[in-house]
């Protein structure tokens, strides 16, 4: 069968790729992920995530009063206080005994005790802006003066420090502007073709492809033989990878899933060194009890799983995880609770 790049191209499509994202590429130029090497992996919470009722300040008498029906109070709350009773409090606000999580984050709570997590309130910037829009282009350009910017603070990062900086989307829909540079980061909307791969029909795909890309060819079909064989051979490493016993029990979910995949490629030595998830579902501006403390949960469980992953592969010291919301919401609850 005759390579060209309309085949070439129509293959990797089928295998759910964009025309060989640089992250493949990197790694058949020999670049793997060192032993020590540090990672980041940011979480986004889509919506506009109540931190008032995540991070709660029950003994606080307003939060109590404006909030009648959605307050969670002290006897609910999972109370911050470290493993030594010692307090987080700097004096100027609520000490870590006056802040309680949401009761359904107990696995949150647990890594919390260990001193594993740490919360960060008040995070934001001057004249913040109440649109989901904004807000989040905001937090991915790490630009606030600036409203038309293309380019967001991790591809930046990406462009300026290549080759030795990598990162993958494992992501829903497009690529977030956090990860827009110069350098294409490519995304990995649905794990289904990994798993496809795998198949005994899989198998059948990638012999075939394989088997296309076997003979040397001449002049610029020479050029994309040589991608397609660098992209074939990394996908060999996602199919090991997606295949390698998880030490760990994950939750059904799908930020678990996405934490699970997140976890099996750091631990495979796959040379991303930034991972970018998210969660949706925080626009909770009806009936937020019930459906905010089920995201809260989901949120809790699912990250716990992945430290403890993280632990037993002997990578949790080098593994950083940033969760983000575009902003908070109000104090007093609305008539629709």
């Amino acid at each position: 069968m005759e390579m060209t790049r309309r085949k070439f191209l129509g293959a990797t499509a089928l295998l759910g790729l964009s025309p060989v994202p640089r992250v493949f590429l990197r790694a058949a130029e020999s670049l793997v992920a060192a032993p020590d090497q540090r990672v980041l992996v940011v979480l986004q919470l889509s919506g506009g995530n109540d931190g008032l009722n995540m991070v709660i300040p029950f003994e606080d008498p307003i939060y109590q009063r404006k909030r009648p029906t959605l307050a969670i109070s002290k006897g609910v709350a999972l109370p911050l206080v470290l493993g030594d009773g010692a307090s987080g409090g700097s004096g100027k606000g609520p000490g870590a005994a006056e802040l309680g999580f949401h009761p359904s984050m107990t696995g949150l709570l647990d890594l919390y005790r260990e001193g594993v997590v740490a919360v960060l309130q008040g995070v934001g910037y001057p004249n913040p802006s109440r649109s989901h829009f904004r807000s989040m282009d905001i937090w991915h350009t790490a630009r606030p003066e600036v409203e038309d910017i293309s380019t967001g603070w991790l591809g930046r990062a990406v462009s300026r420090n290549r080759p030795h900086l990598e990162a993958l989307d494992i992501g829903d829909e497009r690529l977030p502007l956090a990860l827009s540079g110069e350098v294409q980061v490519p995304t990995l909307q649905n794990l289904d073709w990994v798993d496809f791969l795998a198949t005994d029909r899989g198998r059948a795909v990638r012999r075939r492809l394989q088997a296309i890309n076997a003979v040397e060819r001449g002049g610029e079909v020479e050029h994309v033989r040589r991608l397609a064989s660098a992209t074939l051979a990394e996908l060999e490493t996602l199919v090991k990878v997606r295949q390698e016993p998880v030490p760990v029990n994950y939750p059904e979910s799908h930020l678990a899933d996405r934490l699970k995949w997140a976890g099996q490629l750091i631990g495979g030595g796959f040379p991303s060194r930034i991972y970018y998830v998210s969660q949706r579902g925080f626009d909770t501006h009806a009936h937020e009890k019930d459906a905010h403390g089920h995201l809260l949960g989901a949120v809790s469980q699912a990250i716990a799983a992945f430290h403890h992953h993280l632990k037993a592969l002997g990578a949790a010291e080098r593994v950083v995880l940033m969760v983000f919301s575009e902003f908070g919401r109000r104090v007093e609850e609305n008539g629709s609770f």
